[in-house]
């Protein structure tokens, strides 16, 4: 049975959560009904029938091998839209497939400017196009495009620390919808910044 302390300390739980979700949100009435009323918003992928999923857990599936042979096999383009990217082979990666011809962006947090191992401007020194967030809050995407069809994405910051020491993912994905989804968030990062 439970007791009266046990009661109050449930609806207080319960007033807390309603509270919560009405002050942090911009009109709480319609987030707690999205809440519990209404699926995610989210590009939602019902069939992969005929396509991929491959799944690498760094350090031991050394995540930056299977990106590199990606860039490496690509024909067409390439966008990345990386929180950190420091990693040489990666960076190197897309040189080298921009001299084949493949189309290269690259997107990166507004720190990358900064960052002492950044590759924002190596690339640039290259000829590759690179956009720096210059907005309010992170840019805290990790993923890649490669050739409107394929879409890695995952923890797995293009980085040496994210291929050989951290706990990373990185996920595969070939599939048209979802390759679609990440190219309208890509483009609309893109098309918002000037440098």
């Amino acid at each position: 049975m439970i007791k009266k302390r046990e009661w109050a300390l449930i609806a207080s739980l319960i007033t807390l959560l309603i509270l919560l979700i009405t002050t942090y949100t911009k009109d709480g009435a319609i987030q707690f009904r999205r809440l519990f009323n209404e699926p995610p918003s989210g590009a939602n992928i019902e069939d992969i029938k005929g396509d991929s999923l491959q799944i690498y857990f760094c350090p031991e599936d050394r995540c930056e091998d299977a990106l590199v042979s990606l860039i490496a096999n690509s024909k067409k383009n390439i966008s990345v839209a990386m929180y950190s990217f420091t990693s040489r082979d990666s960076s190197t990666a897309l040189v080298d497939a921009a001299k084949r011809g493949v189309e290269v962006r690259v997107y990166l947090n507004n720190d990358q400017r900064n960052e002492k191992y950044s590759k924002a401007g190596f690339l640039r020194k290259k000829g590759i196009p690179v956009k720096l967030h210059d907005h309010d809050g992170l840019m805290h995407n990790k993923f890649a495009i490669i050739d409107e069809e394929i879409v890695a994405t995952g923890s797995f910051n293009w980085t040496a620390s994210a291929d050989t020491r951290n706990d990373e993912n990185l996920v595969l994905i070939k599939n048209k919808k979802a390759s679609e989804a990440y190219k309208k968030k890509f483009d609309a990062l893109w098309e918002r910044e000037r440098q």
